[in-house]
């Protein structure tokens, strides 16, 4: 549509040229790659998605249109599992200004179980350590009156 000269500056061309983050990443919405996005994109979009309990799937990048995000062009709910829980996560951001699809939702870090391991506390059960002074007397006496 329009040509520039390959020394020249980037210039205002008819419009501004839309940039937008671009990554593909896993449970973070932080993204560090930008695109200068061609004329006919004229969107940014974020696109998460829960892959298990532990995983979320971010996807960024320039788009044509955003209208699976209206309402009337939203699919239907897939069913529901009946005999265990689903952990399902969606999020989607559609926008039009420079760099806009920064970011992510703020709860995020409560959406996502952590890893670590969960350890209860068992009736009756004592830490090592607690119980050693009371051992070493105990073994010591012993030692005594079986000699």
């Amino acid at each position: 549509m329009f040509e520039q000269e390959p020394d020249a500056p980037l210039l205002f061309l008819g419009t501004y040229n839309l940039r937008c983050y671009e990554c593909f990443a896993t449970n973070t919405f932080s993204c560090i790659d930008i695109r200068t996005c061609p004329y006919h994109l004229r969107r940014c979009l974020t696109v998460s998605i829960r892959v298990n309990a532990r995983e979320i799937l971010i996807y960024k990048d320039c788009t044509f249109n955003c209208t699976f995000v209206y309402r009337e062009e939203q699919m239907p709910e897939a069913p529901r599992a009946r005999y265990w829980a689903t952990n399902s996560f969606y999020w989607v951001h559609c926008c039009n200004t420079m760099t806009c699809n920064h970011g992510g939702p703020t709860n995020l870090e409560r959406d996502i179980v952590p890893e670590e391991a969960i350890e209860e506390e068992l009736g009756g059960t004592v830490r090592l350590g607690e119980a050693t002074l009371f051992l070493s007397v105990a073994s010591v006496l012993v030692s005594h009156a079986l000699t």
